[in-house]
């Protein structure tokens, strides 16, 4: 379970199939054309991208939060949801915050000697 913060348009609603589940859609590079449209996020003007969203990216990626209009705002959505950053781990809003700060990519486990420990502190 990897996770990864995207910068989307404040009215992003990311698309559904006829079940009402999310498609995954990898990430395109940003400002460049998406090679295959229907398996790839938009790839919006850099001045459109004025919210955080963010993502599971274990399959192609479907989305874990709303868009949020700042990473403080996407933090403290998160840690008043208790999205997992790992299995069995949760994270505070300090945590979450640091995680979105350095690059927001989360690993899916992380493990210091033999003991597993929050990603959110190694990110």
């Amino acid at each position: 379970m990897s996770r990864t913060v995207r910068r989307v348009p404040a009215d992003w609603l990311h698309p559904r199939n006829s079940w009402g589940r999310y498609v995954p859609l990898l990430e395109s590079a940003p400002d460049a054309p998406a090679a295959d449209p229907a398996r790839y996020m938009p790839a919006w003007p850099a001045p459109e991208r004025t919210h955080w969203q963010l993502y599971e990216t274990t399959s192609a990626g479907t989305p874990v939060s709303p868009p949020c209009p700042s990473p403080e705002a996407l933090a403290k959505w998160l840690a008043d949801h208790h999205v997992e950053a790992a299995p069995g781990f949760t994270g505070t809003e300090a945590q979450w915050l640091g995680a979105i700060q350095r690059g927001g990519v989360i690993p899916p486990v992380m493990t210091v000697g033999q003991r597993q420990v929050s990603p959110l502190d190694y990110t």
